[in-house]
């Protein structure tokens, strides 16, 4: 379970707290390099030598709050659209065919030893196979899917593209023998894969997640520090006002200063929760 807030936008205070770079010495090499050397002490004033295209600070925060109505954290499909039950049973009577006569994990072993082509074409096959299970077959062209297939072969994330078709019992699965019943399981796992990146593809701008204005919670910053500043209770020492950074417990439900740090919590008491 993770934390089910995500940061949809952040509105900044319209002045620099420091001011941009001159555009021609922006994005450069060297920043270290372009400061000290190539910048004048006039146009240093007001600027940093970290931020070449400026800085503002965040004067409010609007958070994403998914209400978990499937018991999961992403209930609203904030990493990628949700299957509906009619798609996943589309998907798995799909891998039923695999389960039977494979084909896409005929290869019994841990890593592809083909050629990259072939790994492409079966990969743009894949899509196309998943387009037609979740009837996306207009929106889907054969670019589409090469593409993906492309990106998905030469540009993998964290492991070799080309691994996704192989199968070997005992390491891909729980069992040293192979089963139909496993080989299904994994397969509709592949296509639950290629079917979400389609669909996050597909999916209009206006229908992330991030546009559920009823989920949002805003977080004002200067009314929370000036909450923080006058307000907010010491859980150990009882004083109120914070004027440096305060500490907090793992949930964020206990604050105190730095100064009672080594200080032990009372045996009983209540505190304010922070903003």
């Amino acid at each position: 379970m993770h934390d089910p807030m995500t940061q949809a936008f952040e509105i900044k205070y319209p002045w620099w707290k420091h001011k941009p770079w001159p555009k021609k010495h922006q994005h450069s090499r060297s920043r270290k390099f372009t400061w000290d050397n190539l910048l004048t002490e006039a146009q240093r004033v007001g600027r940093d030598s970290f931020w070449d295209t400026g800085y503002r600070d965040t004067f409010i925060t609007i958070w994403h709050l998914d209400p978990e109505r499937d018991g999961s954290d992403d209930s609203c499909g904030w990493s990628f659209p949700k299957l509906t039950p009619w798609q996943k049973s589309r998907l798995w009577n799909g891998a039923w065919s695999e389960a039977s006569n494979p084909h896409f994990l005929a290869f019994n072993g841990r890593h592809w030893e083909g050629n990259l082509s072939d790994a492409v074409s079966m990969y743009t096959a894949l899509v196309i196979m998943v387009a037609r299970l979740l009837d996306l077959e207009h929106k889907v062209t054969i670019d589409r899917a090469q593409r993906m297939a492309l990106e998905r072969i030469h540009w993998p994330d964290c492991c070799k593209g080309t691994d996704v078709f192989c199968f070997q019992p005992g390491y891909h699965t729980n069992s040293p023998k192979d089963k139909e019943d496993d080989r299904q399981e994994h397969f509709h796992g592949i296509l639950c894969g290629i079917s979400r990146r389609l669909l996050s593809d597909l999916r209009p701008w206006y229908r992330h997640p991030k546009w559920h204005f009823w989920h949002w919670r805003l977080q004002i910053h200067p009314i929370q520090n000036l909450v923080r500043r006058y307000w907010t209770k010491c859980c150990k020492c009882g004083r109120r006002g914070f004027k440096e950074a305060a500490i907090t417990d793992w949930n964020h439900t206990k604050v105190w200063h730095q100064s009672c740090e080594g200080v032990s919590l009372p045996t009983s008491t209540t505190t304010e929760q922070t903003l």
